[in-house]
């Protein structure tokens, strides 16, 4: 990939009508008030710094494999090197979304999390469903190969619903909502599968308005990404409301929310 992958570092408005809020909202209805969190790939920042305001009396971890030392304090971040940098049973909460399919070992990855949650800790993920066999993620590899998104997404992994809850299976869960139906997928993996072409890769990582803010608002971009950043805001609020429609309904969902106890 010839641009290095970054998630952004602003906080996120989690009453705003995007899909970055519909994740968002969910975490924040399921972080207590108080404790100790750890995001798993917390890239910049950007949930953890939404957390800080939003839960302020909690402390805050962040962890991934690139070095992204906070400078405002608004967490403590730890790099990760051989297994998850926590102390068993240290966490009262671990919160992760579009992580698990980028690690070779999601199965240690997750019983790693098991080790440094506390009995009774909760487990907040979102993992997208690019495994299912009925998917537009399945008729991009198809066409275009089976390695598509590990070339444009960095994912090492496409899950179904089945291999998730398999993988889950030492934890006890509480809630799970459903995201990425028939609009937001085909979105989803549309753009992906057009990301080959380097000049939609570059804008995804330098000039995304959810990833680059700060570049994306302002009159010095050109034509082409200003369009592609209105194409985009337009389909995270379609695919927003379709997503919260039938949040309750799992058949042809490309993504999963879920909250989960460690017994």
């Amino acid at each position: 990939m010839p641009f290095e992958p970054r998630w952004g570092a602003a906080a996120i408005d989690p009453k705003a009508h995007d899909l970055p809020a519909l994740k968002l909202s969910f975490v924040l209805r399921h972080a207590p008030p108080r404790g100790k969190l750890l995001e798993l790939g917390s890239g910049e920042g950007k949930v953890l710094r939404t957390l800080h305001r939003e839960r302020p009396q909690l402390t805050l971890i962040g962890c991934d494999v690139r070095d992204v030392p906070p400078a405002d304090g608004a967490f403590e971040f730890r790099r990760i090197e051989h297994g998850l940098p926590a102390k068993d049973a240290e966490l009262d909460v671990v919160v992760f979304a579009d992580v698990l399919e980028h690690v070779d070992q999601p199965r240690e990855t997750l019983r790693e999390l098991r080790r440094v949650l506390r009995p009774g800790g909760l487990l907040i993920g979102f993992v997208p469903l690019e495994g299912e066999a009925l998917s537009a993620y399945a008729f991009y590899r198809a066409l275009l190969g089976h390695d598509l998104y590990q070339k444009t997404k960095e994912h090492t992994q496409s899950f179904s619903r089945a291999q998730v809850r398999e993988l889950l299976r030492d934890f006890e869960l509480l809630e799970e909502r459903h995201a990425y139906h028939a609009l937001g997928q085909w979105l989803d993996a549309s753009f992906f599968a057009a990301a080959r072409l380097p000049r939609l890769q570059r804008f995804w990582w330098t000039e995304n308005r959810y990833y680059q803010p700060h570049r994306a608002g302002g009159g010095e971009q050109s034509a082409l990404p200003r369009a592609l950043n209105a194409l985009i805001t337009l389909g995270n609020r379609l695919a927003y409301a379709e997503s919260r429609l039938l949040a309750r309904v799992p058949w042809f969902s490309a993504g999963w929310l879920f909250a989960a106890r460690r017994p």
